[in-house]
């Protein structure tokens, strides 16, 4: 016959393996799920006066061979996607994505966010650049 003290034993000896299981299980949900959930637009900057640089002088900015080595360096980890800014894709996904505005390049969602709502890797030159570019007609050259 089984004492009742053999089934309290054995009872509890199950729960705490269960919880030894466990811990580690929500520890390891935990993590992933701040992993999931950060991204790299957590903090916002109060705008700043955006200044449209002069588009009349002869310099030429080539999309492919200007603009797309600063969203390889400084972009790509984050922005794998909305936009998709990976060399091949890029361009299409801006321009589709309304992100550029051409009649207003200083209200494009592209420069509000390089300038105000996003922490922005990019260098106030790369961020002129950007400006130039979109400001000059955001050709895909």
């Amino acid at each position: 016959m089984i004492s009742f003290r053999y089934f309290y034993c054995q009872k509890n000896h199950k729960l705490i393996g269960m919880k030894k299981r466990i811990i580690p299980i929500i520890f390891t949900g935990i993590i992933v799920g701040i992993m999931l959930f950060s991204a790299c637009e957590k903090v916002v900057f109060p705008p700043v006066e955006i200044i449209i640089p002069d588009t009349t002088d002869s310099v030429t900015v080539s999309y492919l061979l200007d603009i797309q080595p600063i969203w390889d360096d400084k972009c790509v980890n984050c922005h794998g996607r909305d936009p998709d800014l990976h060399p091949d894709v890029s361009y299409d996904a801006l321009i589709s994505g309304g992100y550029i505005n051409t009649e207003d390049p200083a209200s494009s969602e592209l420069i509000t966010k390089l300038y105000g709502t996003h922490d922005s890797r990019a260098t106030e030159e790369e961020k002129q650049l950007i400006l130039l570019w979109i400001a000059k007609g955001a050709e895909d050259n």
